[in-house]
């Protein structure tokens, strides 16, 4: 390893014992952070709303970008969808967010990927107070995919999903990841084995009706067999709309107050006998 690396890990491992000696936040906004993930320094953006006190627990948004957003500039992963969104409307995103992002030439479901928006999500949670209640996962186009396959994969850390223009069946040069459902089933079996592994876990689709880059019937195929799960599941379908659904997606302020809305059962709080 060389000395400017380790000097880096260095750095790197004071600030987060500095930041658990005193937690308070001195900003609000979007914050670069970094983590340790394989010897390597990530970055990635969290932000905070200008409400933020570090005395209560927060809901938690994870956001997984699109294919255009990869790379090492972690405020990229801010410039579209809920990051513009939240930009726009503030207040209507009372919530931590956070932007893990993933290295070029990289797919959601690589191992890397998977590493990244994970352990991102547990850096959130050791350095901010995070209700484990409300923890919710979105996604757009690659993000999308993201979503439906971190969901079926870690089924138990999620309260809600909004997953926009996002496709099941691996596309875009990428093979489906070793072990995924991708990877063991394809046809309309990949649909209805994706819907039941998440189907605990309420979720709200959207998609352009026009999409040339994502089939619309990748999102049909997902709410018609989350339906037939029993699933609590909604879908938006924008009329005359192209690949781009989630500008339209992020304004609609039904589906964001549903997101804010759901709360998971968890620990005490569950009853076997339901």
């Amino acid at each position: 390893m060389s000395l400017v690396k380790c000097i880096l890990i260095l750095s790197y491992l004071l600030s987060s014992f500095c930041y658990g000696i005193n937690n308070e936040y001195p900003d609000t906004g979007f914050i670069k952070q970094e983590m340790l993930v394989l010897n390597e320094l990530v970055d990635y953006q969290v932000y905070l709303p200008v409400s933020y006190q570090a005395k209560k627990n927060w809901p938690l948004i994870v956001f997984l970008h699109g294919a255009g957003e990869r790379g090492d500039n972690s405020e990229l992963a801010t410039k579209v969808g809920l990051g513009r969104a939240i930009r726009k409307q503030p207040y209507k995103f009372p919530a931590i967010s956070v932007f893990p992002q993933c290295p070029a030439g990289q797919w959601w479901s690589s191992p890397i990927c998977e590493r990244i928006a994970l352990q991102s999500v547990a850096e959130v949670k050791q350095r901010f107070l995070i209700d484990n209640k409300r923890i919710y996962l979105t996604g757009l186009s690659m993000g999308g995919y993201g979503v439906w396959h971190l969901a079926s994969k870690t089924p138990d850390i999620w309260s809600a999903l909004y997953v926009i223009s996002g496709r099941v069946k691996p596309g875009g040069g990428h093979k489906a990841e070793k072990n995924s459902i991708a990877a063991k089933y394809s046809g309309e079996l990949l649909y209805q084995m994706t819907a039941n592994a998440v189907s605990h876990i309420p979720t709200w689709i959207a998609h352009g009706e026009n999409d040339q880059v994502v089939p619309v019937m990748e999102s049909r195929n997902m709410y018609r067999y989350l339906l037939q799960s029993n699933a609590q599941v909604s879908y938006s379908e924008y009329k005359g709309t192209q690949h781009n659904a989630w500008d339209k997606a992020y304004a609609n302020y039904k589906a964001i107050d549903w997101l804010f809305a759901q709360t998971k059962i968890i620990g005490d709080d569950f009853d076997s006998t339901k």
